[in-house]
């Protein structure tokens, strides 16, 4: 026994190492700028060609396919790169070019169809709010455009509740694009800020107010998003960073160690949707591509890009809102692909 002793423990150790290696992330290695300026230009023709397919196949501005596609694309032409001109001013024009078109988009509720008699129909389709939002980032809007801007935000009004919220149904949730009350909340609220100056309603001044003094009051959360909203919110209010600080602190230490961050805490893996988001928002508040923990982001984007320019997602959705059923990947696909071309394009413009 004394001579098979010493072999024994050392297989064990081996098999051991062995696991422990396997459980450790793979190298990534660093990412050139010119890779980088690489990955959003297949990027930008994976958002496009997906957005142009479904919008020609659904008819509809769904909120995964469209708003963050046009608003990634926006940025992306601000910071240097070439994309398809006509397709971002012709869609924007075909959803927002005035009050028929906005109707035909389905997303906007049509006075002549009949009534949605299931609970959501009660609630406010969450394709207004993002697609307001993507439109306030765009250089310029026509005025049919902004008069559309003027209905959604009516509309928003109209659906909010006593307390200063919107109705949330947690059964139909569908994370990450609809990851909680608060998120949606944050949506919403930006949607509204960009439609409530000097010259807006008071009634809808009074509701902007009525929701941020619910969301500043709601619950806090450790879902990653939450954090995301929280900054994304302060940076287009111009908060200094310094006010944010914790929360972006609470972002950084979500960070995972191959570099990138997963939508929800208990995720297994990092991912293009929460790694593109948390890059962008950051990006706001003065980080750069230069600072280690943004570059190592940036490198795990990169590495793990796919030859058609999307990112792998994983299923998010059910009916009941627990990850994991869903069979159709494009709509968590494109959304994702497109805060990974906000982030990237954002952090690494084309003429750097």
């Amino acid at each position: 026994m004394a001579r098979t002793f010493a072999p024994t423990v050392f297989a064990v150790w081996f098999c051991l190492s062995r696991l422990a290696v396997a459980d450790e992330p793979a190298a990534i290695p660093p990412a050139t700028t010119e890779q980088i300026q690489q990955s959003v230009e297949r990027a930008i023709g994976y958002i496009r060609t997906e957005s142009a397919s479904w919008l020609s196949t659904r008819g509809c501005a769904a909120c995964h396919h469209v708003p963050v596609v046009l608003w990634s694309l926006g940025e992306a032409e601000r910071q240097g790169y070439a994309i398809d001109k006509k397709f971002l001013t012709d869609t924007v024009e075909s959803l927002l070019g005035s009050k028929d078109k906005l109707l035909a988009s389905k997303i906007f509720p049509n006075p002549a169809d009949p009534p949605d008699p299931r609970p959501q129909g009660r609630g406010l389709n969450m394709g207004l709010p993002f697609l307001a939002v993507a439109a306030q980032s765009l250089p310029s809007l026509a005025e049919g455009q902004k008069q559309s801007l003027k209905l959604i935000a009516e509309e928003i009004v109209k659906k909010q509740q006593p307390d200063g919220s919107w109705e949330w149904f947690a059964t139909l949730r569908r994370p990450p694009i609809n990851e909680s009350q608060a998120t949606d909340a944050a949506w919403i609220i930006m949607a509204l800020e960009g439609e409530s100056g000097a010259d807006a309603p008071e009634g809808q001044r009074a509701a902007l107010s009525k929701a941020v003094a619910w969301l500043d009051a709601a619950k806090p959360s450790d879902l990653h998003q939450e954090k995301v909203m929280q900054v994304l919110m302060g940076a287009r209010r111009g908060k200094p960073r310094e006010s944010m600080q914790t929360t972006i602190d609470g972002l950084l230490a979500l960070q995972r160690a191959d570099g990138g961050w997963s939508q929800t805490v208990p995720e297994p893996k990092s991912d293009a949707f929460a790694t593109g988001q948390t890059l962008y928002v950051l990006s706001l508040v003065g980080y750069t591509a230069k600072q280690p923990e943004i570059k190592r982001a940036i490198d795990f984007l990169v590495a793990t890009q796919m030859a058609d320019g999307s990112w792998p997602m994983i299923s998010r959705s059910t009916p009941d809102g627990s990850p994991g059923s869903s069979k159709l990947l494009t709509p968590i696909t494109c959304a994702a692909s497109s805060w990974a071309t906000l982030g990237l394009a954002k952090l690494v413009p084309k003429g750097s």
